[in-house]
């Protein structure tokens, strides 16, 4: 009994030492949205290249799918009529305090360091105006958002380029990589969800 206690603990132990050293090391995550086939592709990677998280979703013949990592593709309408009974379910029971909410949530927003955030978009643009309006309104929307965000989002590197000129992209490809700052995050999405429940009030 005492053995297999000493090797449970081990084991504890064993699976810790991989978690720290995994989050040390970067988690990264991918997003990707393509207008030209109305895609959108969300992927995270330990080590920098092991696959374990793949969300994929694309329009064909006018209907919606997905697929997570390698299971069967299905239709996002199989599951809409029972989400919307739920909603609606819980909708007459209470009703968020929306701005209470989102106020709450922002002064609680922990302070974030992201390792490397790298954006490349594209366009279809036939007239140099019509790239150089685009990249005004990136640099626009980046610098608002960092602005906005100083005080919370500390970036150590960042990239932000149209790549319309060398890629056939009609999106955005996003990449970003965080290390303990993810746990941070854990953290706080846990206490967004149990903090719901005191901004909503019955109907």
């Amino acid at each position: 009994m005492v053995m297999w206690l000493l090797y449970l603990v081990f084991a504890m132990i064993l699976m810790l030492y991989c978690i720290i050293f995994l989050i040390a090391y970067g988690i990264k995550f991918v997003f990707r949205l393509d207008l030209n086939n109305m895609s959108v592709c969300f992927k995270c990677y330990i080590l920098d290249w092991i696959e374990v998280l793949c969300i994929k979703t694309f329009v064909c013949n006018g209907v919606f799918y997905y697929q997570i990592n390698k299971k069967p593709i299905k239709t996002v309408s199989e599951n809409r009529d029972t989400d919307i009974k739920k909603q609606n379910k819980r909708s007459k029971k209470s009703k968020l305090k929306i701005g209470a909410y989102i106020s709450r949530l922002w002064s609680k927003l922990p302070n974030i360091k992201i390792r490397r955030l790298s954006i490349n978009y594209g366009a279809s643009f036939e007239e140099i105006k019509g790239r150089a309006l685009l990249d005004g309104c990136a640099m626009l929307i980046s610098n608002t958002l960092m602005a906005v965000s100083g005080e919370k989002l500390r970036l150590q590197e960042f990239e932000l380029q149209n790549i319309s000129q060398k890629s056939n992209l009609n999106g955005v490809d996003v990449e970003c990589v965080l290390g303990f700052s993810i746990i941070k995050i854990a953290a706080y999405v846990i206490y967004a969800m149990t903090a719901k429940k005191k901004y909503e009030v019955a109907i």
